[in-house]
């Protein structure tokens, strides 16, 4: 959701660095969590110096659970790696929203604040569920005691399998601005997703969520 640069990025949210213009390189492993069964690839996106995430687990439950874990904004500082905070900006429709969230970067790098627009949406045949993310820069000004993402585009996909199984995959792209050189944004690109979603695991198996609903998501055909 690193829905808050490399980290707190919820969510996922189609932004002005579209996912889909990636280069022709197949995704590298980074990493392969095994007790969590979680695995974080990277790979380059044309024009940027910044690389791309994608992580993925599964995680036993169902659909909704993981839709209503990833609205729940006060709780993405529970699990959502380096997220100081996420407020709910505005409740655009049960399936939309706008949220702005706060990464606690270490010292001496400044905190980044983003907002972000995210989408829910579920294939009608295959139940799978997205929810995409991007960077909303014309809701409110930047606060100067913060350093803005203003490039972010990403989105979860929920997938049912059998045996109650649920597959997770988190893919993000984020140009945390400030200046940064490009390698020591790309060194947190695997701890960021790694940590969420050993966190995201955590969580969306509380009762809370479990036997959350949602009148947009179905379960079943």
């Amino acid at each position: 959701m690193l829905n808050k640069f490399l980290q707190c990025g919820v969510l996922a949210f189609l932004s002005t660095l579209p996912l889909s213009v990636v280069a022709a390189d197949d995704w590298n492993e980074a990493t392969y969590d095994k007790e969590n069964d979680i695995r974080v690839f990277t790979r380059h996106l044309d024009g940027s110096d910044t690389l791309t995430f994608k992580a993925t687990t599964h995680v036993t439950g169902n659909l909704t659970a993981g839709v209503v874990l990833l609205q729940d904004a006060p709780r993405a500082k529970d699990w959502i790696f380096n997220c100081k905070i996420m407020e709910e900006v505005e409740l655009i429709s049960a399936s939309q929203g706008i949220y702005y969230m706060i990464t606690d970067m270490p010292w001496p790098v400044t905190d980044r604040d983003l907002i972000t627009e995210t989408q829910v949406s579920q294939d009608q045949e295959s139940l799978a569920v997205r929810v995409d993310i991007k960077a909303r820069n014309d809701v409110f000004p930047a606060n100067d005691d913060f350093i803005r993402i203003r490039e972010m585009s990403g989105y979860w996909l929920l997938t049912p399998k059998e045996g109650n199984q649920i597959e997770v995959i988190y893919e993000a792209h984020v140009d945390p601005g400030g200046g940064l050189p490009s390698w020591l944004v790309n060194s947190f690109l695997v701890d960021a997703p790694l940590n969420t979603l050993r966190g995201f695991r955590r969580l969306v198996g509380e009762e809370v969520y479990q036997k959350a609903e949602r009148a947009f998501i179905r379960e079943t055909n």
